[in-house]
């Protein structure tokens, strides 16, 4: 179980560490991603974090910031996009005025506006609790990882269907967004686990 687990430090120059071909993903291509191998690897006991049967509380402990992280990610990919639909809309005419003149397209930008700004408020209200280490931290923290990613991939879907087409070609910025934030709802932990963490701590009250 959980008491099994014992965290240590590998190093990539040890014998038998090895690294796959990377990875061909969706988005993220700035970031390579590849496969870590182990042959045999050999660690001195110096290498180890903490004691014995402690690894999972220690990745345990580095999930919470890790969820904060990633939910700013998602806003700040939102945010470009929201900010390149704006301007992209009062530049886009039809029907003889621009698109932003449309009751329609101004209520999706009301609506993308005010779920980052619900985000964002989450987020930095999750990001305290883990920085004065309140009890109720992990709850925030999957919270707002949770309503961020899930929202940051809506602003930017949203945002795509602004730009109409051109929002589909790679000439301009939205498509990369779109591939991009997809992946955020799940990493460190799926938005399912962030729900099932929450509703676990309600339920303990």
């Amino acid at each position: 179980g959980a008491k099994g687990v014992t965290c240590l430090v590998i190093e990539k120059d040890m014998e038998g560490v090895s690294f796959g071909a990377n990875e061909k993903k969706l988005g993220w291509h700035s970031q390579p991603t590849a496969q870590v191998n182990f042959d045999n690897v050999r660690v001195p006991i110096e290498n180890r974090v903490g004691d014995e049967g402690e690894g999972f509380r220690i990745a345990m402990a580095g999930l919470d910031g890790g969820r904060l992280n990633i939910g700013a990610c998602s806003l700040g990919g939102a945010q470009r996009c929201l900010d390149e639909a704006v301007n992209y809309t009062k530049d886009r005419k039809q029907f003889g005025k621009a698109i932003s003149d449309f009751q329609n397209t101004q209520f999706m930008l009301a609506d993308m506006a005010t779920d980052l700004e619900a985000s964002r408020a989450l987020l930095y209200l999750a990001a305290a609790k883990v920085t004065e280490g309140a009890p109720d931290k992990t709850k925030f923290a999957a919270m707002a990882k949770r309503l961020a990613t899930d929202n940051g991939s809506k602003i930017v879907n949203d945002a795509l269907q602004l730009f109409g087409g051109y929002g589909y070609l790679q000439d301009y910025p939205i498509e990369r967004f779109w591939r991009d934030l997809r992946v955020h709802s799940i990493l460190e932990g799926t938005n399912q686990v962030m729900r099932m963490i929450v509703s676990r701590e309600l339920l303990r009250q």
